[in-house]
């Protein structure tokens, strides 16, 4: 199974919103623990936020009629 065939399946498993929270949550357990512990470890974690942020994107629900 290739890492596109990954991805697919990620996106149909998570709805966008779940996506969100997600995210978001991994973003904020980063920063909160870069500030606790400081380490250059907690770079991966944001982004992997940021990666989960962005795919709840939805270029569709912005676009102008």
């Amino acid at each position: 199974m290739g890492w596109r065939s990954k991805l697919v399946a990620l996106r149909q498993r998570f709805t966008r919103r779940q996506r969100l929270v997600v995210g978001g949550g991994v973003f904020v357990v980063a920063q909160v623990g870069s500030f606790s512990y400081p380490s250059q470890y907690w770079l991966y974690l944001v982004i992997f936020g940021v990666i989960v942020l962005s795919s709840a994107w939805s270029p569709e629900l912005h676009r102008k009629r």
